[in-house]
């Protein structure tokens, strides 16, 4: 079954700073941080209902290799709609009024 993978604009969001701060980190970083998030898109496109349900609403996490994130995701029928790219060293409120 195809899935439509969908970032929020705050994902968007989060992605986008986390880049920018990788970037300022290490030159190269930052893309390494989106290849990471290419790759664990297309493990959970390929397997959404694998990974736990950690949050109401049925939120689930991927752990994103190499990098300190979660993708916190909801599957509705075929679509997946990523809430938030949450960096765990950040505290979760954050991220929770997101989810509806």
């Amino acid at each position: 079954m195809p899935y439509n993978y969908r970032l929020s604009e705050e994902a968007e969001s989060d992605v986008y700073d986390s880049y920018l701060w990788y970037e300022k980190q290490k030159e190269g970083l930052g893309e390494d941080f989106l290849d990471a998030l290419d790759a664990a898109g297309q493990a959970i496109i390929s397997h959404p209902t694998t990974y736990r349900i950690r949050y109401k609403k049925k939120v689930r996490a991927f752990v994103v290799d190499r990098f300190p994130h979660l993708i916190l995701y909801v599957v509705k029928g075929n679509d997946i709609d990523v809430v938030s790219v949450f960096n765990t060293n950040q505290h979760p409120r954050r991220w929770k009024k997101r989810v509806k």
